[in-house]
């Protein structure tokens, strides 16, 4: 390649270095990229205005909602259960009965848990108000499901021929969703539906249960979709908890117990086979442990819908980095009892229909991996999941549940089915609403900043097809081809800010809440910084959350190492003048709110990305996400740079901390010794660690941390197979 032989006199490193750095994700220019990739645009506005405060953004969305007379469609993350949400939701249901079809997209690891609530939702908007969630459990899930939850008498075998019984029985049943080459069912079997409630549920008890089962169970009966439960499936619920309470207490489920917990505690710290398949491997046969394409749906399980969206009519959008919660559209107050995110959304009023920004959300809505409400009830209906407090009060009061005939008053009389269930919603909802009427009072801050008049915004999205089919994660250099359009755009756009395509340049800010560097960001950032890709004149700064302000400290764990590689590059390098200059600057606590930053905002010279896409790991391999990249907006470029400026020059809200990414080794690992105590607190909760058990996780937390330093060097030096190895170890973090 002509950049390999440009720079062969330079080290090795540096040439390596070179030959990534400049490759083929650089072949095309920034706007033929952009006509390529994008997924609409460019959009014709009236106005767009970015939107800083909470209650501003929120009052956005709800003026968008009220004012819509054909159609919403909405794509989040996060849409909880809390008051702003519920006066979101109000307002859609309002819709809905004044004739607006309203489409709702969530991520099914988010809403699984509120599942009620969305059949509510959808009851109270009638045939109008439709909700779907992204990343259904795949057929090979199911199936895998349904192996851990099958005993040998479910199949008629003794112990010797079980497993080939269970797979043969397992195979008939899913032999007409495997047909179908779509690698989805809405089938149960024994007992998978019950486990996935417990997985997606995030119920330890439940998927302990599941995998401990007894005999007898019919779990597709209990699945069944419908108003609520008849008396059949209310008797099987009583079944089931008279069966829990057995293995609860006479099947010696405390270990598969503690092994499901341990997985999940493990999943900062993913390789590449996801913890919990390598904890439920254990009860498969060995031709599902040895199943490729299981492993790689395992892998991806928690691939996220990690969209914001919402367009109306189809010419006005709202997007950018907040989901539906109180966090991301409230300023501080007691109904938010948690912290505050400072965010970054862009309100966009088109003026006139956006076909291929409809279509785009089309694509979602319609994607296989996305399911209806009633498909998820079939493939893992929730009613045990919900009832599982009955179950456990019934045990309290039914000494330890050998008193069967008090369980089956005791079940009759509080056992919940779905009609009562949503009832419970409503009242619920209109106590939500009555709190935010009475102590809550928005007040939108004249926080906003308009885009340029003639701005070009283009819309692009980070989906998991690619040329028609289902792709997972992305090759180094190769973002495009996996459907990875942002990281794409941005390589381009670092590219251009530096090289100064038609001799145009200028300074760069990423200001990102989440900084654990993809390899491809990484190799970039690298090359400009060590003059490798002359960035003459060039300030990168960046800005995001300190351990103390993140609500995910299990990212800045691992980016300080990562951190730490990049100043020890750079002091090995000794970068001359044609390199760019980095400043790095954290958020300091505040003292009178927990503030977290949120935003997802990239500055490139005179061009500007808002959107979803945090600047990790995970954003490139796994999650869905959404933004816009705004070409020719030198005012709002210059205007964003500028708050940008006061930040850092203010010591009461941030600290530039570049002198201290190369601290010394010591230094660092004690403070990761603090960090991985705050670490078990989170993710293991109440699992007590003994001791030993504790000095060895984080033996091995530090031997995490240590491939995070190590292939971040070898990726800065030009390495594609470390890039490839660190991007797959770390996607799930």
């Amino acid at each position: 390649m002509p950049a390999r032989h440009l720079f062969a006199a330079l080290s090795c490193a540096i040439a390596l270095a070179a030959c990534s750095s400049l490759g083929g994700h650089g072949s095309a220019p920034l706007e033929t990229r952009l006509a390529r990739e994008a997924s609409a645009g460019p959009l014709t506005f009236d106005r767009a205005t970015a939107l800083f405060d909470n209650d501003a953004a929120f009052a956005a969305k709800l003026e968008a909602i009220e004012q819509a007379r054909e159609r919403l469609d909405l794509a989040y993350y996060i849409f909880a259960d809390d008051h702003s949400s519920a006066r979101l939701s109000q307002a859609l249901i309002e819709a809905a009965r004044r004739g607006v079809r309203v489409r709702i997209l969530v991520d099914y690891f988010s809403a699984y848990p509120d599942l009620d609530r969305f059949s509510w939702l959808e009851r109270e908007g009638g045939s109008r108000l439709q909700v779907r969630l992204y990343n259904r459990p795949t057929l090979e899930i199911i199936r895998d499901a349904a192996y851990l939850t099958t005993s040998c008498a479910d199949v008629g075998a003794d112990k010797a021929g079980c497993d080939d019984a269970k797979h043969t029985a397992i195979t008939e049943h899913f032999a007409v969703d495997a047909s179908t080459g779509r690698n989805i069912s809405n089938r149960a079997y024994a007992g998978s539906g019950l486990f996935l409630s417990g997985l997606y549920g995030k119920h330890a008890k439940l998927m302990a249960y599941a995998v401990a089962r007894g005999q007898a169970i019919d779990a597709e009966a209990l699945a069944q979709t419908g108003g609520g439960a008849d008396a059949g499936q209310i008797e099987q619920l009583k079944r089931l908890g008279k069966l829990y309470f057995k293995a609860r207490y006479l099947g010696g489920t405390e270990g598969i117990r503690a092994r499901l917990r341990l997985a999940f505690a493990r999943l900062a710290f993913a390789e590449q086979i996801n913890p919990v398949f390598d904890t439920v491997s254990a009860y498969l046969p060995l031709e599902r442990q040895n199943d490729a394409q299981a492993r790689r749906d395992w892998d991806y399980l928690t691939e996220f819908l990690h969209h914001k969206f919402l367009l109306a009519d189809q010419t006005r959008l709202v997007l950018g980095g907040r989901n539906v919660e109180n966090a991301y559209h409230m300023h501080p107050n007691p109904l938010a009892d948690k912290y505050i995110f400072m965010d970054t959304d862009l309100a966009i009023e088109m003026g006139q229909p956006a076909p291929r920004l409809a279509a785009s959300f089309e694509r979602l809505w319609t994607l296989d991996s996305v399911a209806t409400l009633d498909e998820v009830r079939s493939h893992a209906g929730n009613d045990l999941l919900v009832n599982f407090d009955v179950v456990n009060a019934a045990q309290e009061a039914c000494d330890r549940g050998r008193d069967e005939a008090c369980v089956d008053r005791y079940l009759d009389e509080h056992l919940l089915g779905l009609d009562a269930r949503m009832a419970g919603i409503a009242v619920h909802h209109r106590q939500r609403l009555a709190d935010y009427r009475e102590r809550y009072r928005p007040a939108p801050a004249e926080d906003e900043l308009p885009l340029d008049a003639d701005a070009r915004i283009h819309y692009l999205e980070n989906l998991p097809v690619a040329n028609g089919r289902r792709s997972y994660g992305a090759r180094h250099d190769r973002e495009a081809e996996a459907g990875k359009h942002i990281q794409s755009i941005w390589r381009a756009a670092f590219s251009r800010a530096c090289a100064g395509e038609r001799g145009i340049g200028g300074d760069i800010v990423i200001h990102n809440a989440y900084l654990f560097l993809p390899a491809n960001v990484l190799q970039d950032l690298a090359a400009m910084l060590d003059g490798i890709r002359a960035c003459p004149g060039v300030t990168v700064t960046v800005l995001t959350n300190s351990l103390e302000t993140t609500d995910l400290n299990v990212v800045n764990l691992l980016a300080v190492w990562q951190l730490k590689a990049l100043a020890d590059h750079l002091a090995q390098a000794a970068p001359g003048a044609d390199a760019a200059r980095l400043r790095y600057v954290e958020y300091r606590p505040s003292t009178a709110a927990r503030f977290s930053l949120h935003s997802k905002v990239m500055v490139f010279g005179d061009d500007v990305f808002i959107g979803s896409a945090n600047a990790d790991v995970r954003s490139l391999m796994m999650d869905s996400n959404n933004g816009v990249f705004v070409r020719n907006a030198p005012r709002f470029a210059h205007a964003y740079r500028a708050r940008i400026a006061d930040l850092v020059a203010d010591p009461q809200r941030t600290e530039d901390r570049t002198a201290r990414m190369g601290r010394d080794e010591s230094e660092l690992a004690a403070e990761m010794d603090h960090m991985v105590d705050r670490l078990l607190a989170r993710y293991v909760g109440d699992q007590r660690l003994d001791e030993q058990q504790k000095q060895e996780l984080k033996r091995q937390i530090l031997a995490t941390t240590a491939r995070v330093y190590d292939l971040s060097r070898a990726i800065m030096r030009g390495d594609d197979d470390a890039a490839d190895a660190f991007n797959a170890l770390f996607k799930a973090i």
